[in-house]
């Protein structure tokens, strides 16, 4: 039986005005998402991954160092990508860089030195860590870094890292400047029966303003991982904000923990990207 010409000529202009109405409307709702401006968020992200990564490899690369053997009996070791010395009397660690990748990809240059007043383990002892020309990835910082431990306390030793008003090159021109307190927690873990590894988290917060010159403070509202077999934060959330944003909140998570990588996800709100702590994905 043949349909009526006149009713499916009517249903087909009906489709076409169901069409016509779904595109104006995903139009419409792409060109609100596009008029928001994520360029500060962005760069505030990156910004505080480099930052991050820095500090938290500093005490990480000091720790394994205090407790090197072979450093405490011939004085000199090469510890990851870094040629490492200690003086005389045990209490001053200098770490050399010559340029070349560690294990977390990242190239790393010059010298920062730590002076420890008694050891790094005794509560109330004092680690202070001055930066000679250090730079990752060509992210060169200036300041100093002082990091005090508060003792053992349920089976851990804690930590209060504090970083006050150092300036990371961002390039030439620019540069991060941040301010930050950490703490720290140093943990021997049992990964299987009789073998030990470190688990070193961080949590606290950080401030400043980005390489753009963007204001912003960071939480961190679920604490950083790391563990000794893998070279990145492994896991943990970074909560920003950004004042003069056109979204001016957002998230950095870690995501390396179940295959040990260098993934991390920012979001703001709802806008999420995928990227890995490269200098190519950092450098904006």
């Amino acid at each position: 039986m043949c349909g009526n010409p006149g009713i499916e000529q009517a249903m087909k202009k009906c489709v076409y005005l169901i069409l016509a109405l779904f595109c104006m409307l995903l139009a419409a709702g792409c060109k609100k998402n596009s008029a928001i401006d994520l360029k500060p968020n962005l760069n505030v992200a990156n910004d505080q991954v480099i930052a991050s990564r820095m500090f938290t490899y500093v005490f990480r690369l000091l720790e394994k160092a205090v407790t090197d053997s072979s450093l405490s009996a011939v004085h000199h070791a090469m510890i990851d990508s870094a040629m490492v010395s200690l003086d005389s009397k045990g209490r001053v660690y200098t770490f050399s860089f010559a340029g070349s990748r560690s294990a977390d990809h990242v190239a790393r240059a010059g010298v920062f030195v730590a002076t420890i007043d008694s050891g790094f383990f005794h509560a109330g002892s004092t680690i202070r860590v001055a930066f000679q020309g250090y730079a990752e990835d060509g992210h060169k910082v200036t300041g100093s870094d002082s990091i005090r431990c508060k003792g053992p306390q349920d089976g851990q030793y804690l930590y209060d890292d504090i970083i006050p008003g150092a300036v990371i090159s961002k390039d030439s021109v620019h540069s991060i400047h941040v301010s930050a307190v950490y703490r720290c927690a140093v943990t021997a873990v049992f990964i299987s029966p009789g073998v030990k590894q470190t688990l070193i988290t961080f949590g606290g917060n950080a401030g400043g303003a980005s390489s753009a010159g963007h204001p912003f403070t960071a939480i961190i509202t679920k604490t950083l991982e790391t563990r000794e077999n893998c070279p990145w934060i492994s896991s943990g959330t970074i909560t920003l904000s950004i004042p003069g944003a056109g979204i001016p909140t957002g998230t950095i998570e870690f995501m390396g923990k179940t295959s040990c990588n260098d993934e991390i996800s920012y979001d703001f709100d709802g806008n999420t990207y995928h990227l890995w702590m490269q200098e190519k994905y950092l450098g904006n």
